[in-house]
Parts: C-alpha cells; structure tokens; sequence
C-alpha cells in the first residue's frame, strides 16, 4: 500500500468511527441504521467517483449484475437498513413479491449450507429488472465492490464462483472499503454493538419474521443466534 492509500484509508476509517457516532450513537433506531448505512455508501460513491476521474478503468455500469448473484455478509444494522427500506421506501407490490424472494432464498441458502454449498450463483432478492431495487441502503459489501473486468465478472457469473482466475478490482477502493469496514466495526464495538456479520438472506427474511431481533440487537448482542436462529 502507497503512503497516498494509507492516508485515505485512514480517513475512510476515521469518516466510518464518526458515522456510527452520530448516528448509532445519538441512537440505535432503524432510522439510524439506514443513516448509517447512506453515509458509508455516499463516501464509496465519491472514491469510485474519483478513481474514475483518475482514469482507472472500472467496469461497474447501470444494467450489469453479475455481482448481484454473489454471497454477501452484512453487519446487522445494513439488514435492518434493508428491512426498513422494505417496510417504508418500496412501493408496496413490490415490496411484497421482494419480501418472498428474501425467505426463499434464506430457505435455499440454509439448505446449500447443509449440503456443503455455497450460495453463489442465487440472485439477490432485491435484484429487480436488472437493478438493485434498495440501491440506496445497498451494504457496504456490494457499494464497495467495483470490477476491472466485464468479461471476468460473466465468467465468475457462469462458473458459479468457482472461475479459477477470479475477478480483478481496484485496490485502491478495495482499501478504501477495507478501511471503513475496519472503522464501523471500532464504531459498533464502542457502542456495545454487536458486528457479527450475516448472510444478507437469512439476516432480512428473519427480521421479516421477527422484528424483535432489532431489540435484542441493540441492547448488546448478536442480532441472530448462534446458528442462524
């Protein structure tokens, strides 16, 4: 890492301390989480901004979701942005037929698990008509991957992420986005937070079940149990 990415990274991770303190910090409401969750992504929407402008060459466009058929972990106020958004941004059929996709996909995740699987290769359930349909509580694991290669991202898409070679990012923003998880989770750990992260899937179809596990959350421990529960 250059002495320039070491600067930035610190400020990534300084700016995500100071989020979750004023914002988890003042308090710990879904409001909040959604809030939180904004501020980091409007940080990586300005760095992969000015990497563009820098004249890397990302791949990223509107339309392309390899990347939405992924695995991804959340931290558990980025599954509450999401059940929130679900509950009050989505228009309401739409919200409905997200909300199914969500407990049958935690379903197929819990069942692959058992057999040893993977989840790769399932669409996100927010995933509609091509574009993410929470674009703006979207968790960091996503706002912060950006490729370098179209053709590799297919490739991993149709190997089900098992493509041997992979897919190239920029490791600027990959520190960038390294550096903010690393502030968020000293910001969460300061505020008696719990960071365990979850599958995107079975975190928002078991608040949908239970919005109750946001409580639990906040006052200290693990959104879910041990074992998903």
């Amino acid at each position: 890492m250059s002495d320039s990415e070491q600067v930035d990274s610190g400020i990534a991770q300084q700016f995500a301390v100071q989020a979750v303190h004023h914002t988890l910090g003042v308090r710990a409401d879904v409001d909040s989480c959604a809030a939180l969750t904004r501020r980091i992504n409007g940080l990586l929407d300005q760095a992969f901004q000015h990497f563009q402008q820098d004249g890397a060459a990302l791949a990223c466009r509107a339309g392309c979701n390899f990347c939405c058929h992924l695995r991804v972990m959340v931290y558990p106020h980025e599954a509450i942005a999401l059940f929130r958004y679900l509950g009050s941004r989505m228009p309401r059929e739409q919200a409905t037929v997200v909300r199914e996709r969500v407990t049958r996909n935690a379903a197929l995740v819990s069942e692959m698990a058992r057999e040893g699987r993977t989840a790769a290769g399932l669409a996100c359930a927010f995933l509609v008509d091509g574009k993410c349909s929470a674009y703006e509580v979207r968790p960091g694991a996503c706002s912060g991957y950006h490729s370098l290669s179209r053709e590799r991202c297919e490739a991993e898409y149709k190997a089900a992420g098992s493509a041997p070679e992979g897919v190239p990012v920029l490791k600027s923003l990959r520190y960038v986005a390294a550096a903010l998880d690393d502030g968020m989770e000293q910001g969460l750990a300061a505020l008696g937070l719990s960071k365990a992260r979850i599958e995107l899937h079975t975190a928002v179809a078991a608040l949908i079940k239970s919005p109750a596990l946001i409580q639990r959350w906040r006052s200290g421990r693990e959104l879910l149990k041990s074992g998903g529960r």
